[in-house]
């Protein structure tokens, strides 16, 4: 078990940052001291003067926002601790997903203790694997910067703490295994991530080319070579099957089938227009 986990609170309303105070104190002894900062500047010099190994970091401060802490600590590449964010119902929705895509946890405000336990034991158990900087970079991408040009990496949990970064566009597709996910790569390799397939479904198909076929099947639109629907087969380019559900393939078909007709009638308006110049 690690011990003397120093820890900082960065939340800017201070019986807030007491009660998350008390409640990691009640829950987990070996983390102290803990050290409480109101706003970016505080949280900036207590982390460069004490050996932060967590931070529970409010992603909205009145000072600015969680990520412009992070950015300026990444410039200066003294990130070297785990984060679990802060944050209220009203968070954006991208912006949940530039964490999740970071493998970074949160919580929501007021804390749930079942919740911040769980947080917390995942974050001790990553505190020695030190991916803080590639996870970070890999969320500042994703939040900040050209909003045409996010980040075509993701960052996957694997066994042991690991985290694993990949292309996006390598994974062909994804298949679920009860609590866990199977990450089949375009090179044939095969991770085991260990968070459930909803997990990963809003973000891949809010932002990437990801269809879902089936409860348990996620597949990159990029690697389908054919779908029957009479069959309910989608191969894919690698020459591997694999099986619709009713519901989901005809959600698939009709998908398709709708892009198509939004292109034909696009066509056919240009070629009117083509026809009366």
């Amino acid at each position: 078990m690690l011990q003397n986990i120093q820890a900082l609170i960065v939340e800017d309303i201070q019986d807030t940052s007491d009660y998350i105070k008390q409640r990691i104190k009640q829950l987990f002894p070996q983390v102290y001291p803990i050290h409480q900062a109101y706003d970016i500047d505080e949280a900036y010099e207590l982390i460069k003067l004490n050996d932060i190994q967590l931070v529970f970091l409010d992603i909205q401060l009145a000072t600015g926002t969680g990520f412009d802490l992070l950015q300026k600590l990444s410039n200066e590449n003294r990130i070297d601790f785990e984060i679990i964010f802060i944050t209220g119902e009203s968070a954006k929705e991208y912006t949940l997903r530039a964490i999740k895509f970071s493998a970074i946890d949160y919580l929501y405000k007021p804390l749930d203790d079942t919740d911040l336990t769980l947080a917390v034991n995942k974050a001790l158990g990553k505190i020695t694997n030190k991916n803080f900087n590639q996870q970070i970079k890999l969320l500042l991408e994703r939040v900040g910067g050209d909003a045409q040009l996010p980040s075509n990496k993701m960052a996957f949990h694997l066994h042991s703490g690991v985290i694993e970064f990949v292309n996006i566009s390598d994974v062909v597709y994804l298949k679920a295994d009860g609590v866990v996910s199977y990450v089949y790569l375009k090179d044939n390799t095969k991770l085991t991530a260990t968070r459930n397939i909803g997990f990963y479904k809003d973000m891949l198909v809010a932002e990437c080319h990801f269809h879902p076929i089936s409860n348990s099947l996620l597949v990159n639109q990029d690697y389908i070579k054919k779908y029957n629907h009479r069959e309910l087969t989608v191969e894919l380019e690698n020459g591997t099957v694999l099986y619709a559900s009713k519901r989901f393939g005809k959600d698939f078909k009709d998908q398709f089938a709708n892009k198509k007709s939004r292109f034909s009638g696009f066509t056919d308006g240009i070629k009117s227009l083509l026809g009366k110049a």
